[in-house]
């Protein structure tokens, strides 16, 4: 077997400068989302767009991640702000909810309705992350991203609880240290639709 030379690994056109090179996109990424989700209702659309980049540029090295980055945020501004508001609502009340309950009730009844509530607002999340990645990569109307999502979410349940664990963990990160915000949307991202992509394929549309 041929030995590899130092020089496909380290020079301009080995693995580690290849690394280097994802690893930089990614933090532009990261610093791209940071900057667009600032006005907040503008989250969906960034975080679509983030994963759209993700997958084109890093995963599949086509084209320029700012460039695919405003395409994507461009393109799907609305679709992506509607969706937002409807995760954020969902979220918001279920929230809402727990804490009147914690403060009001006792016992069995408030537990059980505590409980559906922090189930249910699990279950918003888990739907976003679906729906903004299935948003980057398909031609639907709102309403059907949103139902498959609800399918998809329930469907791959590993992929799902897999999901959460990610965010959680790259959330603890941010919670401990919250500089890391700098640099973890693009890694996060990444490792996402490593678990997505796969889930993804299997639901575009033939031809």
């Amino acid at each position: 077997m041929k030995k590899k030379s130092g020089r496909n690994i380290w020079g301009f056109d080995g693995s580690f400068m290849s690394f280097c090179d994802k690893l930089f996109d990614l933090m532009i990424l990261g610093f791209l989302w940071i900057l667009c989700s600032l006005p907040l209702i503008t989250v969906g659309a960034s975080c679509t767009a983030l994963y759209y980049a993700v997958v084109k540029c890093i995963k599949n090295h086509e084209g320029y991640v700012s460039r695919a980055f405003f395409h994507s945020f461009r393109q799907n501004l609305v679709p992506a702000t509607i969706l937002w508001v409807v995760f954020a609502g969902v979220s918001f009340l279920m929230q809402l909810n727990i804490g009147i309950l914690s403060e009001k009730t006792s016992g069995y009844i408030g537990l059980f309705f505590i409980v559906l509530y922090v189930l249910v607002c699990i279950y918003a999340v888990i739907t976003a992350c679906y729906a903004f990645p299935a948003l980057s990569r398909f031609d639907m109307p709102v309403g059907w991203i949103l139902k498959i999502s609800l399918y998809m979410g329930v469907r791959y349940f590993p992929t799902s609880l897999m999901l959460m664990v990610i965010l959680a963990c790259f959330g603890a990160f941010i919670w401990n240290v919250p500089l890391l915000i700098l640099f973890v949307p693009g890694p996060a991202a990444f490792l996402m639709s490593e678990f997505l992509e796969r889930i993804l394929k299997k639901h575009m549309p033939a031809g």
